[in-house]
């Protein structure tokens, strides 16, 4: 493999850009040793909303013919939180690390996108002038409702029209459409504690496993497995619930600390006693409603799927992330995942009826139903002049043209909604590897992806 992609796959795995904490420090790097260091001038943009740790960077680069449609390669540098250290083996309990073992390389942001960013860069900078004028960009909170690519849309920066080859592991296939997003937070408001008492408490930890959350099916929803366990098990009185640590995860731990039972234990869950504590417990029925919310919830989705062949889960689909508990309040957060087409105001009105039903039952506590974002599906016409360049584009590079769809929610939905036209192409396989540990990136993919860019970048 060519040395400097290697090294530079491995530099931007070294630099943490965990959504909540910025992109700022990895998109400087960018800037100044990769790019700059290339005669590619970028700009750092600030972001409006989450302040200065979070910024976007783009760099345009004049064509030789700058009458031809430009060309937008924009990929994200943000990544999910790691999660639990310890699972990621590849890296020695490190998920910034990288490993190579093999053709693979692995590392948090291996597959989920850092490395496509790497193959863009290093491509405009071998071709030097391109044929058409190029947008290079890099975004900051794709994990978090594609913050980054609306405020570059924003901005006025891009152009109006032209291709975006947006960079999401596709294992090089051509992504045509992909599914929208749809994310809530309930808010359980239960009053009042029972009166603090020393007590006895358990630490009860459900076991699920991760995955991205456009692939339910992938992973084991622990927060799911601890609401359907404990909202049969009165006898465990619980002081909090926590679990998950990112909307668009299945959580793979949910820890329930609670008064030692009188008599049994959750099934399939490990226990830790963790001593005496002056604590109050929940209100009985707040576990029972969640239990109920999930369980209608996942009703839902059955009644308003809009089946859609094309996609490997043809379905609408839904994940509860997050579970948090404060002193008067549980919030859960989860998300929707609807194919083109899909009924939406069917799907909210049916989640605020489910909510005013279950209040009903439960005068004594309050229940608050809140939308906080709509990610847009996507899908573009065969015919389009991006479709074309890229299939021209994966010939001049020996590449198979393979087309398919993606479960997962990117940002090419917002660009298609500016009136540009996307595709979604990157190296590395997406189901069951990112939003896990132990993510990896396959070189030899990675490689060709730089090659397909510099074919289109000539075109």
């Amino acid at each position: 493999m060519d040395p400097e992609l290697l090294n530079w796959c491995k530099k931007v795995i070294g630099t943490s850009s965990v959504s909540g904490q910025g992109t700022r420090r990895l998109a400087e790097l960018l800037a100044s040793e990769l790019l700059a260091a290339r005669g590619i001038q970028a700009q750092l943009l600030p972001s409006a909303v989450e302040g200065v740790p979070q910024v976007n960077l783009i760099a345009q680069v004049e064509g030789r013919e700058p009458g031809l449609q430009p060309l937008v390669l924009t990929t994200h540098l943000d990544t999910v939180p790691p999660g639990e250290r310890s699972l990621w083996t590849a890296c020695g309990g490190d998920p910034f690390a990288a490993a190579v073992e093999g053709d693979r390389i692995y590392g948090l942001g291996a597959a989920d996108t850092k490395l496509d960013f790497v193959a863009k860069a290093l491509a405009l900078a071998a071709v030097g002038r391109p044929r058409r004028s190029v947008y290079l960009a890099a975004t900051f909170g794709e994990e978090r409702g594609l913050l980054g690519a609306k405020e570059l849309v924003a901005s006025g920066l891009l152009p109006k029209q032209g291709a975006v080859f947006v960079g999401e592991p596709s294992g090089l296939s051509l992504v045509t459409a992909h599914k929208g997003l749809l994310f809530f937070r309930l808010r359980l408001n239960f009053g009042a504690r029972t009166e603090p008492a020393l007590r006895a408490l358990l630490r009860v930890v459900f076991a699920g496993r991760s995955a991205h959350s456009s692939t339910p099916h992938l992973g084991v929803n622990a927060i799911a497995l601890a609401l359907r366990s404990l909202s049969g098990e009165p006898a465990l009185r619980v002081a909090s619930i926590d679990g998950g640590d990112a909307v668009n995860k299945v959580p793979a731990r949910c820890a329930v600390v609670g008064a030692a039972p009188e008599a049994g234990l959750p099934k399939g869950a490990s226990v830790e006693p963790i001593g005496r504590q002056q604590v109050g417990l929940l209100p009985s029925s707040t576990l029972w409603v969640l239990a109920q919310f999930l369980e209608g919830s996942e009703r839902l989705v059955e009644e308003t799927a809009a089946i859609d062949p094309d996609f490997s889960a043809p379905a609408l689909t839904w994940n509860p992330g997050v579970i948090r508990t404060e002193e008067q309040t549980i919030t859960l957060e989860l998300e929707f995942r609807p194919p083109p087409g899909a009924d939406l105001p069917r799907l909210r009105e049916s989640l605020n009826a489910l909510v005013r039903e279950i209040s009903s039952h439960t005068p004594e506590l309050s229940l608050e139903l809140t939308e906080e974002r709509a990610n847009p599906a996507f899908r573009a016409s065969p015919a389009s002049e991006t479709v074309r360049l890229a299939v021209e584009a994966l010939a001049r590079a020996r590449l198979e043209a393979v087309m398919e769809v993606k479960a997962g929610c990117t940002e090419a939905g917002v660009y298609a909604q500016h009136g540009l036209s996307p595709v979604v192409f990157g190296p590395g396989p997406s189901a069951g590897v990112i939003h896990a540990p132990n993510e990896y990136n396959v070189l030899p993919q990675v490689e060709a992806a730089a090659g397909f860019y510099r074919a289109l970048l000539l075109l």
